[in-house]
């Protein structure tokens, strides 16, 4: 069988525009970049990296400017897209070859897509028309390829009142599109910061925890994670198959200091 393509997911890194800031008292800054050293050093056959939004908290263009520095230093395609937090419009205008919108991998089609469409001021967003159109685009061009489709938002309950409330906003709109695509695999999202494996109708959701901090699962309210091991920052790692199956896991990372 044909070797797997190797995918990383880090995403809800929040940045502060002054490093030394904290978010709800964590050091994000060198939670990130503890997490990005363990994923290169301990997997090393990672081919295309993946930041699934909410990578700089307030937007600021100094904390773009410090990431993209960092990354520089990533010797595989890294890819980003916004999450509720960011400021897509500037990351557009620094990202260059990390606003790739798809790209392929031996039998597999990638498609990122931006969520962040009409928000609702809580947390919420949408697939506007025009991303919902290039989705349909992409999947039919991938007609032959197994996909993953990317974004930040995520697209199916997670069994917690405030959670649910600030997911997709448009979720119908986009199973509307999925369902006409078998060869759909996978839908890959942050925003959460929890991991979830959800099937619908044989697409997995895959949700990621955050570089930063956990959310406990299945709260009514905003509730950090206090269990010690869920709570540590974390990253995903995907294998897909030649087959159309993925295998992955969440990688939990001890932050010193």
């Amino acid at each position: 069988m044909p070797a797997p393509v190797y995918l990383a997911q880090i995403t809800d890194c929040h940045l502060q525009n002054n490093p030394a800031q904290r978010y709800r008292e964590r050091d994000v800054e060198r939670c990130f970049e503890q997490v990005l050293s363990d994923l290169q050093h301990r997997y090393p056959k990672t081919q295309h990296l993946l930041l699934t939004g909410d990578l700089v908290h307030q937007g600021g263009a100094a904390g773009y400017h410090r990431l993209l520095s960092t990354l520089q230093r990533v010797a595989v395609p890294c890819h980003w897209i916004p999450g509720n937090h960011d400021d897509g419009a500037l990351m557009q205008r620094l990202g260059g070859p990390l606003n790739k919108r798809s790209f392929t991998a031996r039998g597999w089609g990638i498609i990122l897509l931006d969520s962040t469409a009409h928000p609702d001021g809580r947390g919420s967003g949408s697939l506007a028309e025009d991303e919902l159109l290039f989705l349909q685009q992409q999947l039919s061009a991938f007609q032959k390829r197994h996909c993953l489709v990317v974004f930040h938002h995520n697209p199916l309950p997670v069994q917690s009142a405030w959670q649910d409330a600030i997911g997709l906003g448009n979720a119908d709109a986009f199973w509307a599109v999925a369902e006409g695509h078998p060869q759909l695999r996978g839908v890959l999202c942050g925003h959460v910061h929890q991991a979830w494996d959800i099937e619908r109708r044989g697409v997995r959701v895959l949700s990621c925890p955050a570089s930063s901090v956990q959310f406990k699962k299945c709260a009514t309210s905003l509730t950090l994670e206090d269990d010690p091991e869920l709570a540590l920052p974390a990253y995903r790692v995907l294998a897909l198959q030649a087959d159309g199956q993925i295998e992955t896991h969440i990688q939990r990372v001890t932050v010193d200091g």
